[in-house]
């Protein structure tokens, strides 16, 4: 627990901070003829991870007051090329990031293969706050905390992104020291902040509860290198070679994957096809535009209600080609206030999309409170499409579906209604739509070649959603199966599922 830092569990002990070896350091006279040959080597490094654009690196930098960060920072900016370099420090504080889930805020300025992004503290800053202020609330959130810390950076090296992370300290005495120094010097004493000052008054507490949550966050993909910032030009040198050599292991670990060839996976037995159909749930046009207006009046109420505007909803269609995603998407926004809502059709990533983590592009739509996100197909496609069609290796799709469940676990946990379709049209029916759409000036742009090829993997794509919504449909974000053969039902039903979705969350 936080408040015990001397009583790390046995679980953390495996992996230990990595102090700088021997290897690394450099004494005062080395430091002027060793630097312009480090300083060549992380340039080199930086022209060729622009070039290749295999990975990307996160670099976090943490620290006690004093003991070198913006020093540290500053160097990096100095060394290596700025244009390709974005420097962060996030601060939960800003009114913005309260409306989104805790990690939008990262997720938002991740770096893109090629680029290097510096991150103040990282998402280590709220972990790292709590525990020295707040012991008892860091205790009750401690194991989630960390677990969700461990996920985020595991995802991130498997979807190559090179996470580093950097904390700096060093005594009680030499940090007081240098405080009461930047204190007495007029053009100095605004770079202390009460927050420093804070932390240099309980000096041995914030040391030992900084050991505890380095410890406790620390694994064997992603370690925490402890730098004494004592002497500033060893721990320029050793900051140096640590990037370096973590570049260098980047490259290697790139390299290793483009060779290695990922196992063809076994067939699936068929599952039992999903019904397309309700027997005896026709909808006449009658009945169909009474009970549509009804349903489109009260969702506008509800999402007009107060205790909407401290929520927010997150809608995902998806389903074969010609199921009818768009006729019930533009049912529901036909009940809804433009400037509430906005729909996102997905489709293949673009390039920049492509040079980030998976999800970094469906994380950056996420709605405030009182808004709403449609998806017209979705953050899915990973284990549907790419899978079906092989666009994606093996081990990327099977852990796709973990992945996707802590990304909607942590919309829920903002208060986020978070609900998904998966509309089912038969393959006869599929047939019909597409010889109409082709037929109709107004509507062949509704069918590629791509949607015909499509047809040839239904079978596989049944299967494929199986395994989806059995591994995928929580409590906190289920899935509705939607019969679309019949697109006036089909339409009613989405209508009905969002109704009482959001009625439940305003109970």
């Amino acid at each position: 627990m936080v408040g015990q830092p001397r009583r790390i569990r046995k679980s953390h002990r495996a992996a230990k901070p990595r102090r700088a070896t021997k290897s690394h350091q450099a004494g005062k006279g080395d430091f002027a003829s060793c630097l312009p040959a480090l300083r060549d080597a992380l340039l080199h490094a930086q022209v060729a991870m622009q070039q290749d654009k295999q990975f990307a690196v996160a670099l976090i930098v943490s620290g006690v007051p004093a003991a070198g960060r913006s020093e540290t920072v500053n160097q990096f900016l100095e060394w290596l090329d700025p244009k390709h370099i974005k420097v962060h420090a996030l601060d939960e504080s800003e009114i913005a990031s309260h409306d989104y889930p805790p990690l939008w805020r990262f997720w938002n300025v991740l770096p893109a293969r090629g680029e290097l992004a510096i991150f103040f503290n990282g998402w280590y800053e709220d972990y790292f706050h709590t525990a020295l202020h707040d012991p008892k609330k860091a205790r009750r959130r401690e194991l989630r905390t960390i677990q969700r810390i461990r996920q985020l950076e595991a995802m991130l090296i498997r979807d190559r992104v090179r996470v580093i992370k950097l904390h700096l300290t060093i005594d009680g005495k030499l940090q007081k020291q240098r405080i009461a120094a930047l204190l007495d010097d007029r053009k100095t004493r605004w770079r202390v902040t009460a927050e420093d000052r804070w932390l240099v008054r309980h000096g041995d507490k914030v040391q030992r509860t900084l050991r505890y949550c380095l410890a406790s966050t620390n694994s064997p993909v992603a370690r925490w290198h402890v730098i004494d910032g004592a002497d500033p030009e060893r721990r320029a040198v050793e900051t140096g070679n640590l990037l370096l050599q973590e570049i260098e292991l980047a490259f290697k670990r790139a390299y290793r994957k483009r060779m290695l060839v990922a196992p063809m996976a076994k067939a699936a037995e068929p599952s039992a096809p999903f019904p397309s159909h309700q027997e005896g749930r026709d909808v006449d046009d009658d009945d169909y535009e009474s009970r549509l207006e009804s349903l489109q009046r009260r969702l506008a109420l509800l999402t007009r209600e107060p205790s909407f505007g401290k929520r927010g909803a997150v809608l995902a269609f998806e389903g074969m080609d010609a199921a009818g995603k768009g006729g019930a998407i533009r049912r529901l926004t036909g009940a809804l206030d433009a400037r509430q809502y906005k729909v996102i059709p997905v489709s293949a990533p673009s390039p920049e999309e492509f040079a980030h983590p998976y999800l970094w592009r469906f994380w950056r739509e996420v709605p405030r409170r009182g808004e709403i996100t449609i998806y017209d197909r979705s953050w899915y496609g990973r284990v549907l499409v790419e899978r079906v069609r092989d666009l994606a290796a093996e081990e990327d799709w099977r852990r796709a579906y973990d992945e996707i469940n802590e990304f909607e676990l942590q919309l829920a946990e903002q208060r986020i209604v978070v609900h998904k379709f998966w509309l089912v049209v038969g393959k006869e029916e599929q047939l019909a739509r597409f010889k109409a759409r082709d037929g109709d000036r107004l509507k062949r742009y509704k069918v590629d070649p791509e949607d015909w090829a499509n047809r040839r993997f239904y079978d596989d794509y049944q299967n494929a959603a199986h395994d989806m919504i059995r591994k995928t449909s929580t409590q906190h974000a289920p899935w509705t199966i939607v019969e679309a053969d019949d697109k006036k039902f089909a339409r009613l039903k989405v209508l009905q599922a969002v109704c009482e979705s959001i009625e439940r969350a305003l109970e």
